[in-house]
């Protein structure tokens, strides 16, 4: 399984699930670059954190250095990354990180399971929006569908970061954990178009967030607290 060095953490990851893309950007100090430096610009001691997405595990492991892994929980759909990021965080001497296995949905969905679509390259794995037809690379697997209410309740954020994507396109107009303060989204345009980017916008300045210009870069968008939440 291939190890690699990144800001200090060691991060392993199944071959099956690496790319070229996902090596250069290890390598080059690129991998997760632009959530990193959110997180770093924003994150308190005192936070809970809940990262939506976890991938590798990258970010989470860096907020748990922070504030401590029993106050970081990441959920991640894939079965092979799940397990990867349990065995990072052992690895990096965090093992008290919450990690759960599921994709997160938004609160109206009905179904306990959700098709997930898993790619070679694990970070372009999401949730498959093709009525469960697989595309070529790709494998179809039946995980948990885990609705955001529940996660929040659960973990009760201060600052969630996500990269889920394009699935944040259907949480922006949930409802919020009133405690959170930050939120690190990544988002993707390329999937749901700009006008349902600028809806999503709408929806996070309803729920009480403004956009934060530091730590805003490229597709990671940062939302801070303006406002109490809405009851």
């Amino acid at each position: 399984m291939p190890q690699f060095k990144l800001d200090g953490l060691i991060l392993k990851i199944p071959r099956k699930c690496m790319n070229s893309n996902i090596r250069e950007a290890i390598d080059r100090g690129w991998y997760e670059q632009n959530e990193s430096r959110a997180l770093k610009r924003h994150l308190k001691p005192d936070d809970r954190v809940l990262d939506l997405g976890g991938g590798a595990g990258f970010v989470a492991l860096q907020a748990a250095r922070v504030v401590g892994a029993e106050n970081v929980t990441v959920v991640e759909a894939s079965p092979d990354m799940f397990k990867a990021i349990g065995d990072n965080a052992v690895k990096n001497e965090l093992g008290a990180l919450q990690v759960i296995q599921g994709a997160v949905v938004p609160d109206s969905f009905s179904d306990e399971t959700i098709t997930f679509e898993v790619f070679p390259g694990f970070w372009a794995s999401s949730i498959s929006e093709d009525g469960g037809k697989r595309r070529k690379a790709s494998k179809l697997v039946t995980v948990p569908a885990l609705k955001f209410r529940d996660l929040q309740k659960r973990s009760r954020p201060t600052v969630i970061s996500m990269d889920i994507e394009g699935a944040e396109r259907g949480l922006a107009s949930c409802k919020w954990w009133p405690e959170t303060r930050i939120v690190i989204m990544e988002v993707h345009p390329e999937q749901f178009g700009l006008h349902a980017l600028r809806q999503l916008i709408m929806d996070m300045f309803s729920n009480g967030f403004g956009w934060m210009p530091w730590g805003t870069r490229g597709s990671v968008l940062v939302f801070e607290r303006l406002d109490e939440a809405p009851s």
